[in-house]
């Protein structure tokens, strides 16, 4: 059994007056894409389709899932038709799922059975800095751009330690992320298993468990599967939000990334335009010291990938990509074991798709920290962004046993 933190009930979120977005009967799609000419399709159709891409092809020959509303839906099925492309529906009713993941009543203690707003991760967290004071140190890089303080802890047993450093849910919808982090301090703190135990007490921890503050709140109070940050620099005022993992000052807006405020990848405009990722690297830039970090690691959902640099080229790739690699199948062999759920692993650029300006490409182009990810947890699309409740534990679990085949795998090269 886990640690349950009773959380005082003063704490818990108040949910605001913003009417909720609804997606009845609203579908997710997944289709097939056999050349480049049918991405070109999907592209063209997407604003008069109100197409919503969950997932991009990979490449051709993969599949891209597309969630679209009721009134689009018997259009677009002629158009894939017309053109002989295979798809299927995977999700028949979005709302519906989102339903299922919103409790019925909230708890007054962390057990990971649900998923919880910012207000209880913060009340957690007041709770287990009062409880383990020689072990966790809480920071705060600053506030967000709606004025919410983004907090951290280290866990740190001993001086002297290598660190790892994770910022998750950097996408407001990725509920799983901040869900399986907080387990995964769980874990940490009260180390049952020796492994564990281990990990925790040789390597310190620097962990956000919500970078986007304002995205993440937003997508429990209004919009369920709000991505970007709230930050308005859409001179017409119609679109907000940075898609804030396009927003670090590295090759910023070379691949993947759009420069139109109402594109889900908007990349914002200018490099760290955007006060959380401005504040998340000065502070590592100015209360870590230099050479400290030796892997950083961006938790992401969905697809189950570990992902490094590089991301704005697969024509190239870093000069630690054997190391990294080495360390991701570390990661990918240990999670293996637990329920047979598979990772695959890469570049960016050569395993997903290209991008610029993310987090992991600037801790290695950077401040030179070897070993960076983006960790993309379960599922590849079955549930994607709306994994049910009961799946918690089951990530949490085999992340948690991943993240010790890496710092096992990331000790064999001697990066800690």
């Amino acid at each position: 059994m886990h640690l349950k933190f009773v959380l005082l009930l003063a704490c818990l979120s108040q949910a605001k007056t913003s009417e909720q977005v609804r997606y009845d009967n609203y579908k997710l799609y997944t289709v097939q894409i056999n050349d480049v000419k049918d991405q070109q399709l999907l592209s063209d159709n997407e604003k008069v389709l109100k197409l919503n891409s969950w997932s991009a092809a990979r490449r051709i020959g993969d599949s891209s899932d597309i969630m679209l509303p009721p009134q689009s839906q018997e259009a677009f099925e002629a158009l894939l038709n017309s053109h002989n492309l295979n798809y299927s529906i995977k999700i028949d009713n979005v709302q519906r799922l989102i339903d299922e993941q919103r409790p019925k009543q909230r708890l007054s203690s962390m057990e990971w059975t649900q998923y919880h707003t910012l207000d209880e991760i913060y009340a957690w967290l007041d709770l287990i800095e009062a409880r383990y004071p020689h072990v966790v140190t809480p920071f705060t890089i600053g506030d967000s751009y709606e004025g919410r303080p983004i907090r951290g802890i280290k866990i740190s047993y001993k001086p002297g330690n290598s660190a790892v450093f994770i910022e998750s849910n950097i996408h407001g919808n990725e509920w799983i992320t901040s869900a399986t982090i907080t387990y995964f301090i769980d874990e940490l703190l009260v180390p049952r298993n020796p492994a564990v135990r281990d990990i925790a007490h040789n390597v310190d921890w620097y962990i956000i468990p919500v970078l986007n503050v304002d995205g993440f709140s937003y997508s429990h109070e209004v919009e369920r599967l709000w991505r970007k940050s709230r930050f308005n620099s859409d001179p017409t005022g119609e679109c907000v939000g940075t898609d804030l993992n396009r927003n670090f000052n590295y090759r910023w807006m070379e691949a993947g990334a759009s420069a139109d405020p109402c594109e889900q990848t908007y990349a914002g405009p200018y490099p760290e335009s955007d006060p959380e990722i401005r504040q998340l690297t000065s502070y590592i830039n100015n209360s870590i010291p230099e050479g400290t970090i030796k892997i950083y690691i961006s938790l992401h959902s969905y697809s189950q990938l570990l992902l490094s640099p590089w991301g704005h080229t697969a024509l190239e790739f870093p000069e630690h990509y054997p190391q990294m690699m080495g360390v991701a199948k570390g990661f990918a062999d240990a999670v293996v074991r637990r329920y047979g759920t598979e990772y695959n692993y890469g570049s960016s650029a050569t395993t997903l798709y290209e991008v610029s300006g993310s987090g992991k490409d600037w801790a290695y182009g950077v401040k030179n920290i070897t070993i960076p990810f983006t960790l993309e947890l379960r599922d590849r699309g079955e549930y994607g962004f709306l994994l049910p409740p009961e799946y918690i534990l089951p990530v949490a679990r085999e992340t948690t046993e991943g993240f010790v085949g890496l710092i096992q795998a990331a000790r064999g090269i001697n990066v800690l």
